[in-house]
């Protein structure tokens, strides 16, 4: 059992590592969330312009929101307005880095290669959104879309729901898929020996080309990604081919490019894959060069373990340690709810396209926003239930959902 003692011990090593600075991310993403509400961003996004482009990129790299929730928000940009090239601009450098994936960078692998993953966010999006301005438009798309007849949360409001802003809408997404990628960081640093992927995914260019095929499909959060990308570089990865990892793993997936397709576009599609790939590999080999002048000790996993008191290390690991505890007992405890519990005169409806807890804060949000009440969103089985005051309300509701992003079926 020494192995699994091990495994164990290098597991709380990395959730230590990463509490902290992950909750610091929580914190900062939280005040961007009071001071620039998806209302604002919606308003900037409008024209095939390169400004729209630039502002689609600045408002999305330090969102924290993940792969699969960024999804939903992306297809809604587009429905109300937005240009094709601010939408993939968008899609891009959201998933890429956030505030709280940029701080377990820094905790794991310095601060080189975490001003490397928001480099890279910003030159791919900026490219991809630019290139499909130019190439992806077509003479039949529309101009804009109708506009939502939603009200915008003012500030009190969202003061109000901050806490479950940070619980639900922020922890919640990545809370398994960063559990994950933490024990298997674990898993990795405890069992593989050291340089064991030295020489053995070939030269530069082929272990390069190996973690963006890796990659490109995969779906990996941002912040549960990096993780694994550290454990993999101890073991012998060189940190470029570790990087293009990081960045392809959170930028696509199957259902990203699926919505890509259809969202945007075939020609938009190629572009957005092309830039994301291109982009990539060139930052991997710069990271690469940059290591091989300067020496990984330099650059990797520098001295800031030692900045941080234990003692705050430790607080860190707690509070996390509460919030995923709180987190998926609030999980259960709805769910019993729900199944004890049925609202008799509710109203249910299917939506397809929810996959995580942003997605049903949304679409909760939505419904409640044109009248509904008692809002109670069933991820697992893609459907909603709710209460209306007034019948007539039921199209309206149906509408705004769907401009959130999402297909109502029934």
């Amino acid at each position: 059992m020494d192995w699994l003692m091990l495994v164990l011990k290098e597991t709380v090593f990395f959730f230590n590592e990463v509490a902290i600075y992950l909750i610091l991310g929580f914190a900062i993403a939280a005040v961007l969330h009071v001071l620039f509400p998806e209302s604002i961003i919606r308003r900037h996004f409008g024209q095939d312009t390169t400004a729209s482009v630039v502002k689609a990129t600045v408002f999305g790299i330090p969102l924290p929101i993940c792969s699969c929730g960024v999804v939903p928000v992306a297809a809604s940009l587009k429905h109300s307005g937005a240009s094709k090239g601010a939408t993939a601009s968008f899609l891009i450098a959201t998933p890429q880095v956030g505030a709280d994936s940029f701080m377990i960078t820094y905790s794991l692998l310095g601060w080189v290669f975490g001003v490397f993953r928001i480099i890279a966010a910003l030159l791919t999006a900026l490219l991809a959104g630019i290139l499909v301005n130019i190439f992806g438009r077509k003479a039949s798309d529309e101009a804009a879309n109708p506009p939502s007849t939603l009200k915008a949360d003012n500030l009190s409001t969202r003061l109000r729901h901050l806490p479950h802003y940070i619980e639900y809408e922020l922890l919640g997404p990545i809370a398994t898929s960063l559990l994950i990628g933490i024990v298997l960081a674990g898993l990795i640093s405890a069992l593989i020996p050291n340089d064991f992927f030295d020489g053995f995914l070939g030269g530069e260019v082929t272990s390069l080309l190996i973690m963006l095929v890796i990659g490109i499909p995969m779906y990996v959060c941002a912040s549960a990604s990096t993780p694994i990308a550290a454990s993999l570089i101890l073991k012998g990865l060189s940190p470029g081919a570790a990087l293009v990892f990081l960045l392809t793993g959170p930028a696509t997936n199957a259902m990203s490019i699926a919505t890509v397709l259809k969202i945007l576009g075939k020609r938009a599609t190629f572009i957005y894959l092309g830039s994301i790939a291109g982009v990539s590999l060139a930052l991997g080999f710069a990271l690469n060069w940059v290591v091989g002048e300067y020496g990984v000790e330099h650059i990797i996993m520098t001295h800031q373990h030692d900045m941080l008191p234990s003692w705050v290390k430790l607080s860190g690991s707690g509070l996390l340690l509460l919030m995923l505890v709180w987190y998926y007992a609030a999980q259960f405890l709805t769910r019993q709810q729900r199944e004890t519990q049925p609202m008799s005169d509710a109203i249910n409806l299917k939506v397809n396209g929810m996959t995580c807890m942003h997605c049903a804060a949304n679409v909760k949000r939505t419904i409640e926003g044109v009248g509904g009440s008692q809002v109670k969103v069933d991820l697992e089985g893609k459907s909603v239930a709710f209460e209306l005051a007034d019948e007539r309300l039921l199209e309206p509701v149906k509408a705004e959902i769907t401009a959130a992003g999402y297909e109502v079926v029934s």
